[in-house]
Formats: structure tokens, sequence, C-alpha cells
């Protein structure tokens, strides 16, 4: 069993219009039926939260896929052990970015990012979150979907990023367990047209034309249709926010 990784990011038009850059980004990475994948989205409010979010996403992934892929199913890993190895993921990720504010002479908040992630193979196994953003998996079958939701602090606009000083005690971690049919990371510029309105499973309309698109097209081609269905101009009435959608299809 492998697994057909397709995603995409566009820029969100409140981005567009203030000339700003994209601050989303997203990683993944398999080794035979394992996959790893990330989405990380950088605080509007920082300035360099791109830089952030890109390495959030790459570090974290690498340093999973590393360990995970000489080790048990993602399904047999105890929550204590796995969630030190994403602590330690983090902080690795969370040093660079603070040598990297110290050589430019950036604050290290300016960096901050949420992280949705997943760890699994085609049975299941683990979401791991700081922030909002939505994890999702749909399984084949009459079995309820998993979702792991956002979480946001006193306010609607407010959220938890990997950069605070309280990030490990944000982490939650998921397990969700079943024949997977597919898998869903998205920031939470996708989560008002991709999710069901209270959140707790995906929205068929959009996900059902999707994924049986992308099961008949090439990864390439996939990322391609993707981007041009989160950059459609119709979804600026949605939200003017960057939008990030990574779906896995074990196959």
């Amino acid at each position: 069993m492998a697994w057909r990784v397709v995603a995409a990011s566009a820029t969100g038009r409140a981005h567009l219009d203030r000339g700003q850059p994209c601050q989303d980004a997203f990683a993944s990475a398999s080794a035979g039926d394992l996959l790893v994948a990330a989405v990380c989205d950088g605080a509007g409010s920082a300035m360099h939260s791109d830089v952030g979010a890109r390495q959030v996403a790459d570090g974290v992934v690498q340093a999973l896929v590393r360990v995970l892929q000489a080790g048990p199913r993602p399904l047999e890993l105890a929550v204590d052990v796995l969630r030190p190895l994403i602590e330690q993921a983090v902080n690795d990720v969370r040093g660079e970015l603070a040598m990297a504010s110290v050589a430019n002479g950036v604050g290290f908040s300016e960096h901050a990012c949420t992280l949705v992630g997943v760890a699994a193979d085609a049975t299941g196994g683990w979401f791991f979150h700081v922030g909002d953003g939505v994890a999702a998996c749909r399984f084949a079958g009459q079995q309820a979907s998993a979702v792991s939701l956002p979480a946001n602090g006193e306010y609607a606009n407010e959220t938890w990023f990997v950069t605070g000083d309280n990030w490990q005690q944000q982490l939650r971690l998921m397990r969700f367990e079943g024949p997977v049919d597919a898998i869903a990371l998205m920031s939470d510029g996708v989560q008002p047209f991709a999710m069901t309105r209270d959140g707790a499973d995906m929205f068929q309309p959009f996900f059902e034309p999707v994924v049986r698109y992308l099961r008949g097209v090439d990864a390439n081609t996939g990322s391609q249709a993707l981007h041009a269905t989160l950059a459609d101009p119709r979804t600026d009435h949605i939200t003017g926010d960057d939008k990030t959608l990574l779906l896995a299809l074990p196959v």
C-alpha cells in the first residue's frame, strides 16, 4: 500500500490586496504504508510567519518520518510515546527559528504559526494539533469520520501557535482507527466550505467530487486542479484568508 498526496495553497484575497505572501505551508512524506503530513498557518500579524510555517511543516514531517518508519505501526504507538517524539520535532524547529531570529534581528514570535498534522497508515493513526485548522479522516463504509477541530483562545479570532511559551500545553493528540478512505488536513481558510456548519464532518458536496477526480489523475495534475479550486474567486466571498488543503488517499 502507498499514498497519493495532493496538496495546494492559495493566497487569500485579503493578503493579495495588501501585497502579502501566502503564509500557509504544507509538507508530507511517506515510507511504505506510513504517511506523515502537516499543514501550518502563519499568523497574519507576524512578519515572517510564512517562513515559520514552511520550516515547521518541513521540519516536523521529516523528523517524524525518520523516527516512525523504523518503529511500530502508528496505531501501536501509545500517546506517552508519540507525544515526546512530536515535542522533540517541534522543539528542534523552534531552536532553528530562534537562531534565525537572532541572526536576522527579528523577534521569535514573528515566525508564529499553527500546526495540524497526521501520522497514519491505511488502518488509522494519530492527528496532532496546535491551534486552529482541521484534520479529518473519512473511513470506508458507514463509520463516522474522525475530526480534530480547531482550538481558539478567549476570542474566536485568537488561537495558539507553536512559537508560544505554552505550546506544549496546547498540543492535542487524537487517535483514529478504521479503514481509511481519505485524510484531509486544512488551514482555517478552507474550513468554511470544506466542513459541515457544525464542523463535525467533511462537507461531502465539496469533498466527494474532489476525491473522485483526484483518484483518476496523478499527484501533479491533482495538485494543480486543487490549487485552481482553492484560488477560485468565488471563495473570496467566503473568506479572505489563505487557503491550504492536503488530501492523502491510500492506493
